[in-house]
């Protein structure tokens, strides 16, 4: 009998976690636990896989005397078959993979990169460690974690509720269409000369909606953001995307099967990169960002805290400020993975956004918005 672990890294680089994976030595450390077999997802990885196999040219048909398999890859357009086919996930601390664990009901050993810089990966792998949901570790502890924590964790672990999980949908659903409602009617009060042009949810206009997504979590929870949304209302959606985020392309085709209307503009800002050099390829975004905004004239813009987003709410102010196209309305959702601070996007537009939300109440304090929310998707924190 086949029992299985995924091991993934998204559509992040972490040598670190590829090396100690790729290894005899964790091999018998999941066979005395029962495993016989191991899949990992390699990312961009920086060295040599020397004692697994490749995933595309392994035969399945072959017979193998070995006790333990393993085999990688690099890429795929959706992970979504190899964590409902595992018994256990590895994964790095990155938003998207944990809840897709969470969401097949799999065990998670979610592993911190702790070389990353400002590293809110484990902000929230120690939140869902401490509430059973996740068991966390770092590369170096990978193995005794294992050894000496998996048992527990598996006899006490808890699971993700569905019913919290979709009641929270419906909540930021309906939350979102009555923000807009409230928010266009405040311009109503503050403007009563220009009420026949403000757009309002009791009107049969549709709101043409500027969704932005960033390469891995980002884009899953935007996804699961989207759910409950009222597609009638909100349409049409056009994604935008940094022109080098291939892996949120894929979502966008794995989610939408309309024919969805994708933009690209340059990247603010890469993972990794100086707050110094990012002014540089943030004004360049913001150039493209306005000509975007301008063109395209939505409603309202949605984005959850990738670099991206910062330009586009900046030329969705801007054109607000000079009065040219619509009177688009800015709504922003912190991050899952922000428990105890503010992403640097969220820093910044709390102070411009129209409706600002945080789903972990430890941050309310922490905004100075006037208009702020906590609705967490996923777990209960009240």
């Amino acid at each position: 009998m086949t029992k299985s672990v995924f091991v993934t890294v998204g559509t992040t680089k972490f040598d670190d976690l590829i090396d100690k994976v790729d290894s005899p030595k964790l091999y018998n450390i999941l066979l005395k636990h029962g495993f016989n077999k191991m899949i990992i997802q390699i990312g961009n990885y920086g060295g040599t896989i020397e004692n697994s196999l490749p995933f595309d040219d392994y035969n399945t048909n072959n017979k193998t005397s070995t006790k333990f398999q393993s085999l990688y890859f690099d890429y795929k357009p959706s992970l979504s078959e190899y964590m409902k086919t595992s018994d256990l996930i590895i994964s790095h601390a990155g938003s998207g993979s944990i809840l897709e664990s969470l969401e097949n009901s799999k065990p998670c050993i979610c592993v911190v990169n702790d070389k990353l810089m400002d590293n809110h990966q484990k902000e929230l792998a120690d939140k869902l460690s401490n509430l059973s949901y996740i068991l966390s570790t770092n590369p170096a502890s990978l193995y005794e974690t294992i050894e000496n924590k998996l048992d527990e964790y598996l006899k006490n672990r808890n699971f993700l509720d569905k019913s919290i999980h979709q009641k929270a949908q419906q909540q930021f659903a309906a939350s979102l269409s009555n923000q807009f409602k409230v928010i266009n009617n405040n311009n109503d009060a503050e403007s009563s000369s220009s009420s026949s042009s403000t757009t309002t949810l009791t009107s049969k206009k549709k709101l043409k909606t500027m969704v932005v997504l960033g390469s891995g979590g980002h884009t899953t929870e935007m996804f699961y953001l989207l759910k409950k949304v009222d597609r009638n209302k909100f349409s049409p959606i056009t994604y935008v995307l940094a022109d080098s985020d291939k892996r949120s392309e894929d979502k966008i085709r794995i989610e939408d099967t309309s024919s969805p209307i994708i933009k690209k503009i340059p990247r603010s800002r890469n993972v990794g990169q100086s707050f110094f050099k990012s002014i540089f390829t943030t004004l360049i975004a913001l150039f493209y960002s306005i000509l975007l905004v301008f063109k395209e004239k939505p409603d309202t813009l949605l984005c959850n805290g990738p670099g991206t987003c910062v330009p586009l709410a900046a030329s969705v102010l801007l054109l607000r400020w000079l009065r040219i196209g619509k009177d688009s309305k800015i709504i922003y959702i912190e991050s899952l993975a922000r428990v105890n601070d503010l992403s640097l996007s969220g820093k910044i537009l709390q102070h411009i956004s129209d409706w600002f939300v945080v789903q972990w109440p430890e941050l309310l304090s922490k905004t100075d918005s006037s208009n702020v929310s906590c609705i967490n998707l996923f777990f209960e924190t009240f």
